[in-house]
């Protein structure tokens, strides 16, 4: 889909694509997820790799190829120009092809690639593509208008599958915090296309959580009593509804973030009530 607009893609996202996962350049996901309405559905490939998808718009990748590589990108597509040599001289031009690979893979039914923007190596890419074959006619892929594209959505259950997805990412004990708030989000709005109000529910109160811990990392004036006991108050709270929901493991995540804040007296009762058990359940 070549000149798509913003507004094009946000009317296709909302209508015959909506539920289609956005791939773009890691460092662009933040601007284009917002760009797009704040679509949840935005990843950097990077973010996405290991991941499979039913349908995948790979967004800009090459209009945001430097402009530098414009041109041996296009030389290297055209088979102008061995691959060996131009990855030598231009080693980026290898890490570039390993990300588009990653970004095409990622996708099991139907792939789209939208340039808002015409481009060196956007242009001479689609040519290759759409280039038939001189044996068989084939081509790798069609160019299309943004306006033929044919309903690709996702079912009830493919929402419910992607929510459940990201929610036990965000749960990684490697996940770094902001992206685990992140997988969330994602995870909450795919809840909400099906109306699945208890999935929903569930990762509202992780959310409420993570954000929670992520406040936390905050400084604290350790001589204000009131703040403190603010603190204990929320996470108290929290934890009840952490465990209603059974998400132990957030309870758990939550009390290790706390034990700084808390007083000697309060961490002794929530261990003792609370941590112990769910530790004991775990094993």
């Amino acid at each position: 889909l070549l000149g798509a607009t913003v507004d094009q893609l946000n009317i296709l996202l909302s209508d015959k694509l909506k539920g289609a996962i956005v791939l773009t350049h890691d460092e662009s996901a933040r601007h284009w997820r917002r760009m797009l309405n704040d679509y949840k559905l935005v990843y950097g490939i990077r973010d996405a790799k290991g991941l499979e998808f039913k349908s995948v718009v790979i967004l800009d990748f090459f209009g945001e190829i430097p402009s530098s590589l414009q041109k041996p990108w296009r030389e290297l597509v055209l088979d102008r120009v061995a691959k060996g040599n131009l990855e030598h001289s231009q080693p980026v031009i290898g890490t570039l092809l390993k990300l588009l690979y990653t970004g095409i893979t990622r996708c099991i039914e139907q792939l789209f690639f939208v340039e808002t923007k015409p481009s060196t190596a956007g242009d001479s890419t689609m040519r290759w593509l759409t280039q038939k074959d001189s044996q068989n006619g084939a081509t790798f892929a069609t160019c299309n208008n943004i306006n033929d594209v044919e309903a690709m959505g996702m079912t009830s259950d493919e929402f419910v599958s992607e929510g459940i997805n990201n929610a036990e990412l965000a749960e990684g004990v490697e996940t770094e915090l902001d992206q685990s708030q992140m997988l969330l989000e994602r995870a909450i709005w795919c809840f909400e296309q099906t109306d699945n109000i208890d999935l929903a529910a569930k990762a509202r109160v992780h959310y409420s959580s993570i954000v929670f811990r992520l406040e936390l990392q905050h400084s604290y004036d350790e001589k204000d009593a009131n703040a403190f006991a603010l603190l204990e108050t929320r996470a108290a709270s929290l934890m009840e509804s952490l465990t209603k929901e059974g998400l132990t493991f957030e309870v758990l995540n939550l009390f290790v973030a706390m034990e700084p804040f808390l007083s000697v007296y309060a961490k002794n009762e929530l261990e003792r009530l609370v941590v112990r058990k769910l530790r004991g359940k775990e094993r």
